[in-house]
């Protein structure tokens, strides 16, 4: 399975759901750690596991998952709160 950045996550949510919101990148305020890549290795030495799903089918399923399962006007009516009020 290949890397996705968070950025590129963002702009398939907003691309799946319609969603126009502006992205604010502050290149200022620390950023963690360099490198956030999920290391699935132990979970398939441990478990036999390994990811049968790549991240835009996985994120298309759980959007189409979650819009069957909530009032779609609710969820839109929220987004905006959701994704940028902390």
């Amino acid at each position: 399975m290949g890397r996705v950045r968070v950025i590129e996550a963002v702009k398939m949510v907003m691309e799946y759901t319609g969603h126009r919101a502006e992205i604010k990148l502050c290149p200022e305020m620390p950023t963690g750690p360099l490198n956030r890549v999920a290391d699935n290795s132990l979970a398939r030495k441990l478990l036999g596991w390994e990811p049968q799903v790549k991240f835009a089918d996985g994120l298309r399923r759980t959007i189409d998952w979650y819009y069957a399962t909530k009032d779609r006007d609710q969820v839109r009516g929220s987004l905006q709160h959701r994704l940028t009020e902390r």
